[in-house]
């Protein structure tokens, strides 16, 4: 034990130091402001660039309804019934109808719905039982 006594530091140099040190507390303050400084410099930048491109996306929305709007009014110029009749009679040549007549058809409606009919005809409806269904489709086809 004598030899380990002799290798143990002097008492002298077993007492600690003291935690905070105003030495260490005036490191760790600059430290925080180091850091935290450009961090609000960054988010102040980030939330001005945002605010900027926010507003020329809005004053485009407002230059985009404005043209909308002006295109509506063009539309509705464009196609009122005057201008259009003006246009057929000065550019096409067209005039009104002297006579007008009406003509009865005494047939009756159809039965079914019209639409939609079927793509492929009767032709692939009455192919023969013994034919595979690819020659089928192939004669349905229109390379005839």
């Amino acid at each position: 034990m004598a030899t380990l006594d002799r290798l143990a530091p002097p008492p002298s140099v077993l007492q600690q130091a003291p935690a905070w040190t105003p030495r260490r507390a005036i490191f760790l303050a600059v430290t925080a402001v180091a850091v935290i400084a450009p961090l609000q410099v960054l988010q102040s930048s980030s939330v001005a660039s945002t605010g900027e491109t926010l507003l020329r996306l809005e004053q485009e929305k407002v230059s985009r309804t404005a043209q909308v709007h002006q295109l509506e009014a063009e539309v509705a110029a464009l196609s009122a019934l005057d201008r259009v009749e003006r246009a057929a009679r000065d550019r096409l040549g067209m005039t009104p109808a002297r006579r007008i007549e009406y003509i009865t058809v005494k047939t009756a409606p159809p039965s079914g719905p019209l639409l939609p009919r079927p793509v492929l005809g009767a032709e692939l409806a009455a192919a023969p039982d013994g034919a595979p269904w690819w020659q089928s489709l192939l004669r349905a086809l229109p390379f005839r």
